[in-house]
């Protein structure tokens, strides 16, 4: 059994269930004609996001900024919204000597244990240019410039269900004295351009990979 997360317009579609707002489950529970656009698992539960093929404005639907808050919505309908609501991240390329990229070994998060490029989230009020600033100078301790943007990125998370935007930017360090993040950072490396390149993933490794074709002579 499967439920159904119908949005458009920031309106979500959404039924009573026992003095709950809940997805309904059942097709003859829609609204109108529906096209599946993705199915995603959300506490153990299969959800099938879904375009309505309507040409009106559903006013009474629920607003999705306020479900969130709302007491009367079931826990996986609120799940839901949130897996719904785009990651905006930001990744620095830092090249070095003789073709070399800086990497760092995370030791929390989504890259526990990994080597990946400095980075992390865009904060609340912050540009990405401001959140790589903030990013490079907890992880590596050290203060930075950002040189060009390469580039916008974006895919679906194969594990967390969520739409990812990533900002990329070329940065050049203004200190070479190190202060990894002790809670974050496990460590910092620099590595030539093939062994980086195999530790990286995805559309990482596809930006870093056009990035140097795109440096050579």
């Amino acid at each position: 059994m499967a439920y159904y997360y119908l949005e458009t317009d920031g309106r979500v579609y959404l039924i009573e269930e026992r003095g709950r707002l809940a997805f309904p489950q059942e097709r003859q529970q829609l609204p109108c004609e529906v096209e599946v656009l993705r199915q995603i698992e959300i506490a153990g539960e299969k959800v099938l996001y879904c375009k309505p093929l309507i040409d009106y404005y559903p006013r009474d639907w629920q607003h999705k900024d306020l479900i969130p808050s709302l007491d009367r919505a079931q826990p996986l309908v609120r799940l839901a919204v949130h897996t719904s609501l785009p990651r905006v991240v930001t990744e620095a390329l830092i090249p070095g000597e003789a073709g070399q990229l800086l990497l760092v070994k995370a030791s929390r998060g989504f890259n526990a244990g990994k080597w990946t490029l400095p980075g992390g989230f865009v904060g609340y009020g912050e540009t990405p240019e401001q959140a790589t600033e903030r990013e490079v100078g907890e992880e590596i301790g050290v203060p930075c410039q950002l040189k060009r943007f390469l580039g916008l990125e974006s895919f679906f998370g194969s594990q967390s269900y969520s739409m990812w935007y990533m900002f990329f930017y070329e940065v050049e360090l203004r200190g070479m004295t190190f202060r990894p993040a002790p809670d974050e950072i496990a460590e910092i490396g620099w590595f030539p351009l093939t062994a980086a390149l195999a530790q990286l993933q995805g559309v990482k490794r596809e930006v870093v990979q056009s990035f140097y074709q795109a440096s050579a002579p």
